[in-house]
């Protein structure tokens, strides 16, 4: 598997003499497996100069483009990418789900009359988009894990797999732990130890690196990594090659080479032995694995997966949360087309959650006499699945924070002060897209209890158990984590 960077900058393009070994182009990667697989991950601008090149090559009849998510720097060298004019081309786009707009229509919106010239109408290439969540998928020969990364925008983290390599793609992602991003190597949060598993043993991790640790506190909620987190998140994951990534628009070539000899420093500081590399524009990096090396996670539910996309049926509660902060989430909520957002009083949560099926909780610290951590562990203890997977999350001040004590209760996640209404948006995003996609039980119909009764009488529910049946159901429910697994005759 061989990885060429075409766009390694971040935010916005910065071309000029102080860039040329690092490069000024924004996020841009092509990754090819032994067999010619062609996927490039993110379309900056970047993407304009690889689409030259795959067509002066001819490789540019078909490919595959994951995109982390849709912000301008990610996405802005689409329109100038030109296999997607070329007729006869098939291309695959695949992006981050939201509530909202899908895809396509995200990607159009850069391309409205206001901003550019054409539409995607002008595509000749058979184009086809994809929506994807959080789990696995397979692109013809590579195997692609996907996780939600910590963003203003809902954003994806790819960990791709071919010929016996691995390969993590890690742009835009903030530290959960302010604590951790402000240089502690120390890992206290259930997010970024999660974040770990996930570029666990990676031949290669092309991690944001966009600020230091002492630019950290200044740019917290802008969803960017340190150098400093992306280096210890690396060693504890067991990483062999660490690429810094998403380098800052305002750092020259120098700046970033200091930035590189810090990060080296610190591994060395460790004893560790990863590999620290600066991902600059035009360098490659092959990948070499054993040719029968089995992924770490064979099994996992399909990216590709279409969720529940009426918002309009998703009940958020909110219990204990200030008023300063509610008005935040409910905000968050409407401007995402969830209008179900009810402020349930703290005894009569219970009541309301047996009885309503939310599909996310946010508990917060505003009462004195409420401990929204021993709530949540109350919730957890319900008979029955209604609080099982439902994800509950716990508003209050980053040095209240109780991590082990919370992880013990069953708290999902923490979002702590102050957070914007852009990334109160993204994390109630990524906490819905988890909770719409669980297995949960339909409303009943109108007319059920006549339809029980008419299958009564013909006898279709008497019949004696049949272990030859049941026994293949309870193993295909424990396999794939189904509540319910029938075998059915009709």
């Amino acid at each position: 598997m061989k990885v060429r960077f075409w766009g390694t900058r971040g935010s916005i393009a910065t071309p000029g003499g102080a860039t040329l070994r690092y490069g000024g182009n924004t996020s841009c990667v092509e990754v090819t497996s032994d067999s010619g697989t062609t996927i490039l991950i993110d379309a900056g601008t970047g993407a304009n100069a690889l689409g030259k090149a795959l067509m002066e090559q001819d490789r540019g009849k078909r490919g595959h483009i994951l995109i982390s998510h849709t912000h301008w720097d990610h996405i802005q060298g689409l329109p100038f990418f030109a296999p997607l004019f070329a007729a006869g081309a098939e291309w695959h786009i695949y992006g981050p789900r939201g509530i909202g707009q899908s895809l396509r229509d995200v990607l159009a919106a850069q391309m409205d009359y206001a901003y550019f010239p054409v539409t995607m109408n002008a595509f000749a290439a058979d184009v086809h988009y994809h929506e994807v969540v959080e789990g696995g998928f397979s692109i013809e020969d590579i195997w692609i894990e996907t996780q939600y990364l910590n963003h203003p925008a809902l954003t994806v983290g790819y960990r791709l797999e071919a010929d016996g390599a691995s390969a993590v793609y890690a742009s835009d992602h903030e530290p959960h732990d302010r604590h951790a991003g402000e240089g502690h190597a120390e890992i206290r949060d259930g997010g970024d130890a999660a974040h770990i598993e996930f570029i666990r043993d990676a031949d290669l991790v092309i991690h944001d690196a966009q600020y230091t640790a002492e630019e950290f506190p200044a740019k917290v909620g802008w969803g960017h990594s340190t150098i400093e987190y992306a280096v210890d998140v690396a060693l504890a994951a067991n990483v062999k090659t660490l690429a810094l990534y998403h380098h800052d628009p305002g750092r020259s070539d120098d700046a970033v080479d200091a930035l590189l000899a810090a990060a080296r420093e610190r591994v060395a500081a460790a004893n560790g032995e990863l590999n620290v590399v600066g991902a600059s524009e035009g360098g490659a990096i092959e990948l070499r694995g054993a040719a029968n090396a089995e992924r770490a996670a064979p099994f996992l539910p399909s990216s590709l997966v279409a969720p529940v996309t009426n918002a309009t049926e998703e009940l958020v509660l909110m219990s204990g949360v200030s008023a300063n902060d509610r008005a935040i989430l409910s905000a968050a909520a409407k401007a995402d087309g969830v209008p179900s957002v009810s402020e349930v009083l703290t005894d009569q949560l219970v009541e309301t959650v047996q009885g309503g099926h939310p599909s996310l909780i946010f508990l917060g610290d505003g009462l004195p006499d409420i401990d929204p951590v021993a709530l949540c562990a109350d919730l957890r203890a319900l008979a029955g699945d209604q609080a099982k997977d439902l994800p509950i999350v716990i508003v209050t001040d980053q040095a209240k924070v109780p991590r082990d004590k919370g992880e013990a209760a069953g708290v999902t996640d923490w979002l702590t002060r102050p957070f914007s209404l852009q990334y109160a948006r993204s994390r109630l995003r990524a906490w819905l897209m988890r909770s719409m996609l669980l297995w949960r039980k339909a409303a009943l119909p109108v007319d059920e209890e006549a339809r029980l009764a008419a299958v009564h009488r013909l006898g279709l529910l008497d019949t004696e158990a049949e272990e030859r049946f049941d026994r293949p159901a309870r193993i295909a429910a424990a396999a794939f984590g189904t509540p319910i697994a029938l075998v059915s005759l009709i």
